[in-house]
Formats: structure tokens, C-alpha cells, sequence
């Protein structure tokens, strides 16, 4: 290598090194301000403004979750039982699993319990009036999804179980 060129080099290394080292530094350590002697203040009263008071976020209600959180519990053993009858999960849209839970299946077994639920459409609903959605995950696993209290499907708010 010739001369210009080494010199090059060792020279970009050094200040990559400098460059990595000083980024490292300012990550790891504080700056070191030297703080400004307290002076004696003299007492001064401040009175701000009355500010309108910001609305509070909503806060999720615990009780009602955990309500909802136990009716997918109920549905996930309702769906159980239907697998021991059955040999599988029930297939389809909301509506049509409702459907074979009603006996609507090849061994006529009537599993659905009469006081859970049902909209016009005959689809099982969750505590805000809202159609569960089913996901069969395989033959004997089924995702059951609750919209929650927004009534929108995949937002934070769902309440599911697999």
C-alpha cells in the first residue's frame, strides 16, 4: 500500500473509533452540568388560572369484563360438550354454528342453552349486542372473539379465548 493510503485509513479508523466511542459515552453517562448556586428566593404567591379540567379516559369497567371474559368460558364448554357428541367443532359463520348447537347436526343434539343471546340473524351475541366471531383453529380448538365494550372486532378492547 502506499503511503496516502495507509495513512487514509488509519486516519478513518481513528475517527470512527472517536465517532463510536463519543455515542457510547453520551448513552452511558450523564452530562455533568455544574448546578447554579441556589439563591435565596423571595416568597411570591402565584395563582393560575382556573383550566377547564381535561375529560379522564375511559376506563375499561373490570366487572363487566370479567362477565364476558366467563361467558366465553360458558361458550368454550358448551363447544367442548359439542365436540364429545359430535367428534369435532361445529364449521361455519356464527349464525350456522348456532344453528348445530340447536341440534341442526347428525346426532340432533340440542346443546345451545336458550337463555344465551341470539340477534335477528340468529348469531350468538356478546354483552354489547355484538356477534361473536368464531375461528376454528383446528379440529378441536376454536378461537371465540368478543368485540368488547368499543363494539369494534380487533381493536384492544377484545376479549377472546382459544
Amino acid at each position: 500500500m502506499k503511503r496516502t493510503q495507509v495513512f487514509l485509513t488509519t486516519g478513518l479508523l481513528v475517527m470512527s473509533a472517536a465517532a463510536v466511542w463519543l455515542m457510547t459515552r453520551s448513552e452511558q453517562e450523564p452530562s455533568s452540568k455544574v448546578p447554579a448556586p441556589s439563591l435565596p428566593r423571595p416568597a411570591v404567591s402565584v395563582v393560575a388560572p382556573p383550566q377547564a379540567q381535561a375529560p379522564l379516559p375511559m376506563q375499561p369497567d373490570v366487572g363487566v369484563e370479567n362477565e364476558a371474559a366467563s361467558d366465553l368460558q360458558r361458550i368454550t364448554i358448551m363447544l367442548r360438550d359439542y365436540r364429545t357428541i359430535a367428534g369435532d367443532n361445529p364449521i361455519g359463520s356464527n349464525a350456522e354454528i348456532m344453528q348445530a348447537l340447536s341440534g341442526d347436526n347428525p346426532r340432533q343434539a340440542k346443546i345451545l342453552p336458550e337463555d344465551l343471546p341470539l340477534n335477528s340473524s340468529g348469531e350468538l351475541v356478546d354483552r354489547w349486542g355484538t356477534p361473536y366471531f368464531f375461528h376454528q383453529l383446528s379440529r378441536n380448538s376454536m378461537e371465540i372473539r368478543s368485540a368488547g365494550a368499543d363494539r369494534r372486532m380487533w381493536t384492544r378492547d377484545d376479549i377472546f379465548t382459544r
